[in-house]
């Protein structure tokens, strides 16, 4: 779950829980198409931390530095309950099959190829075009445990990862993706000792996918 917490809280922790689960729906989309790993740390830090060029990032908070960081506690414990819930089997359907987000604030040559299937609080959802973006695509079996990323960096993650090993434990999958990987979690203590008063304050802003490895896995 440790991954996952930390997608949605650097990615979209100043958004309302709609627009957190829905951050949460693709990447668990993502660890069930084939284009991509088959786990929610693979698929997170797809890029430099699983050999991939240094700034190929899937998701811009694993390569700008903004794990350096610390979460601020309360906005941590809340990306956390919404990452539980989609990793016990919640599926937040408005966004559908997307595989693929963007802020308001930029868009993406990648996004005109897509079909855009919602838009939740700052962000807009897509998915592939034809066979790529169809439920039968979505067929890839879940790895059965979460590899830690490896070369990951950052005040954040380093502390924070002094008390739990990301989603170490093996699980099926479940309708929404590996509903069943629930593993340690960061205690609450271990996020107040992370956090200042100041810091609780300082949200992350919330980064869009990054264009490099748009095409990953190719359309099909």
């Amino acid at each position: 779950m440790f991954c996952l917490t930390t997608a949605i809280y650097y990615e979209a922790a100043s958004e309302p829980d709609a627009g957190q689960r829905a951050v949460a729906q693709v990447i668990l989309n993502r660890v069930r198409h084939p284009a991509f790993p088959a786990s929610v740390c693979g698929v997170v830090y797809q890029g430099p931390h699983s050999g991939g060029a240094p700034t190929a990032c899937q998701f811009s908070f694993a390569c700008d530095g903004a794990t350096a960081h610390a979460p601020a506690r309360f906005a941590w414990v809340r990306a956390e309950r919404n990452a539980a819930m989609a990793l016990a089997g919640y599926v937040y359907t408005p966004v559908g099959l997307a595989t693929h987000y963007h802020t308001y604030a930029v868009t993406p040559p990648w996004s005109r190829s897509l079909v855009m299937t919602a838009v939740v609080g700052a962000h807009f959802f897509h998915r592939w075009r034809d066979y790529w973006g169809t439920v039968a695509a979505f067929n890839q079996h879940y790895l059965g445990h979460e590899p830690v990323p490896g070369g990951a960096t950052g005040a954040a993650f380093a502390v924070l990862s002094t008390t739990a090993l990301p989603d170490s434990a093996g699980g099926t999958r479940g309708d929404s993706g590996p509903a069943d990987t629930m593993s340690a979690t960061v205690p609450t203590s271990a996020v107040t000792r992370a956090s200042t008063p100041i810091e609780a304050d300082r949200l992350p802003p919330a980064p869009e996918i990054l264009d490099k490895w748009k095409d990953t896995g190719g359309v099909r």
